[in-house]
């Protein structure tokens, strides 16, 4: 008798495969999208030191609230706020909201330096 198929250790040997496979590419996925969404945090951080050296410039003085300057942010993954300790510099500072990295923050000063404890800073 010919009998086609595969054998019952066969089809394991590939499900065991198919899973090492998998226990390996998840977390690296997952890290690229993370890595991914820190791009809005960057670019919005990126907007308010753009706006806010063109409030200085009209001014002389830096602004805390986000709705003087004359942005749009998305804010899907990260909420963002300003702090400023004198009217000659400013931090902005974007806050992860949701997912595993919750409350993880990025900030940046008038110069553009970045700081915080965002896992992929």
């Amino acid at each position: 008798m010919n009998r086609k198929g595969f054998t019952l250790v066969e089809v394991l040997i590939v499900v065991i495969i198919i899973g090492i496979l998998a226990s390996i590419g998840v977390p690296q996925f997952s890290d690229s999208i993370e890595k991914a969404k820190g791009g809005e945090a960057r670019a919005g951080l990126g907007h308010i030191q753009t706006g806010e050296k063109i409030y200085f410039a009209e001014r002389e003085t830096y602004t805390t609230a986000l709705g003087n300057l004359d942005i749009n942010l998305t804010e899907t993954y990260w909420t963002f706020t300003i702090a400023t300790p004198t009217s000659s510099t400013f931090t902005a500072t974007a806050t992860r909201k949701g997912g595993t990295r919750s409350g993880q923050t990025i900030i940046m000063d008038e110069l553009g330096a970045l700081s915080g404890d965002w896992e992929f800073l």
